[in-house]
């Protein structure tokens, strides 16, 4: 997670990089019938899990404390390129299943003053500009690899009690639709501005794993994003404060039938339906 300091702030910013697709779709549909079916399901792993896509970042060693929105999120969509229509409806449909996953509350933004996150759908040729323009970044070498190797990006901002106050989405349509990805973008990086920002090739099956094929969020993404939004899990914990927390949660019995009816749940919202 490459981190940038802004008076109060800190500016954090987590890219999707190119992943195969060609077999995406069918299997997400299919791990289940796998040799690992349940291995995502046992209290270590989602643990371990929670705490390397919630705590750690993806261009750094440090060891964050949890950061989530404690407000309601106030969103507008900015549109740079064509399609506005088709753009601004697989956005709120994912939308709305992050605030009912996780309780919190997102609205369309009615006023600029109120809006704290902005989507954009742009183009390949404004990326470098926009990395400029919409997420304050200076540093030319990472303007640079950022512009090269990123599908699409996001960007938070976090207050000193590490509450999210504001991010930002950028994504450039016709680069995503080349890797076959504009869905996928839509859902990873939307998540990721929730407040689980690192990407690992230790979890899966997840969006969060950029050597996978899911595209979709999977049963895994549906309890890490309940747990980050569970009441005991508190902005501003630290790694020992969460794993002294985190079994408590794990082992009670309506979480633990929440993990197990999870993989169906999350297949209920959102972008499933354009599968069917």
């Amino acid at each position: 997670m490459t981190q940038k300091s802004h008076q109060d702030e800190r500016h954090e910013v987590s890219s999707s990089y190119i992943r195969g697709i060609v077999f995406s779709c069918l299997l997400s549909l299919n791990y289940i019938s796998s040799a690992d079916t349940f291995h995502w399901q046992s209290p270590e792993y989602i643990q371990d899990s929670f705490i390397e896509i919630a705590l750690n970042n993806e261009y750094s060693t440090e060891v964050s404390t949890i950061r989530k929105w404690a407000k309601p999120i106030y969103y507008s969509i900015i549109h740079r390129t064509a399609d506005h229509s088709l753009h601004q409806r697989i956005t709120e449909s994912h939308i709305d299943q992050l605030a009912s996953i996780t309780g919190i509350e997102i609205y369309p933004s009615s006023t600029k003053n109120e809006n704290n996150l902005t989507i954009i759908f742009s183009t390949e040729a404004l990326l470098s500009q926009e990395l400029q323009q919409d997420f304050l970044l200076n540093n030319q070498q990472q303007i640079t690899e950022l512009s090269r190797n990123s599908v699409c990006l996001a960007h938070f901002s976090i207050n000193p009690d590490s509450s999210i106050n504001q991010a930002i989405v950028i994504i450039p349509v016709d680069r995503a639709r080349a890797h076959a990805k504009l869905l996928s973008c839509v859902i990873e990086e939307l998540t990721q501005v929730m407040g689980l920002p690192n990407d690992s090739d230790k979890v899966y099956p997840s969006i969060f794993n950029d050597k996978s094929h899911d595209d979709y969020l999977s049963g895994l993404d549906f309890v890490l994003l309940k747990l980050l939004y569970k009441p005991e899990i508190k902005v501003g914990m630290n790694i020992e404060q969460v794993n002294k927390q985190l079994p408590r949660i794990l082992n009670e019995e309506d979480f633990q039938q929440l993990i197990l009816d999870s993989d169906l749940l999350v297949r209920q919202q959102g972008l499933y339906h354009l599968l069917n």
